[in-house]
């Protein structure tokens, strides 16, 4: 967690940190340890729900996502994703972010450890009552080779998908974000 953070915001952590998490379908019972969370990002919302916010948690195979969602009630939870993305040592630890426009972006990348190099980027979106990845970005080099890097980005929404200049249509449609793991991606970015 970043030296900034608030004490606002490191209550919010400890708040979260002792949610039980039991009541959500596939959630393992327990809390999240203060010293687990990686990110914590709020956002407003258009639609049914004012406000989301999402934690993202170490686990023992990568990070877990929470969404929780405020519809002018108090907080509750909408979202548990095991395992959303990969989680390494120094320069490998994933982290979120929000947009101007509510969209949530969750950075995976292995920037520290042999030649090959990459960024993975999953952008969340809420649209029709759902979180969903929306959004698939994955950037690769290797650094004994100039030649050897690339760029796949790929709009789930409406399947059309970039991979090195050419363009293509994937056949990956936009999943929910309790679907996603960490082993997911469109097939079509796996040419690189």
């Amino acid at each position: 967690m970043p030296n900034s953070v608030s004490w606002t915001v490191l209550s919010v952590v400890l708040a979260v940190s002792s949610f039980a998490f039991a009541s959500h379908a596939g959630a393992e019972t327990g809390a999240i340890a203060p010293s687990a969370v990686s990110g914590m990002e709020t956002a407003p919302v258009d639609g049914d729900i004012y406000r989301y916010k999402a934690v993202l948690a170490d686990s023992e195979e990568g990070a877990d996502l929470y969404i929780f969602t405020d519809a002018g009630d108090g907080w509750t939870q909408d979202v548990y994703a095991k395992d959303i993305v990969w989680r390494g040592g120094i320069g490998q630890e994933p982290w979120i972010e929000t947009t101007e426009k509510g969209a949530l972006k969750v950075y995976s990348e292995n920037s520290s450890i042999g030649r090959n190099r990459w960024e993975q980027i999953l952008t969340i979106a809420y649209r029709k009552g759902r979180f969903l990845v929306a959004g698939y970005t994955y950037t690769y080099y290797d650094t004994l080779d100039p030649e050897s890097n690339g760029i796949c980005d790929v709009n789930l929404l409406t399947g059309k998908g970039e991979l090195n200049d050419k363009t293509f249509r994937t056949s990956l449609k936009a999943l929910p974000v309790e679907e996603w793991t960490m082993d997911t991606r469109p097939p079509e970015c796996n040419e690189n």
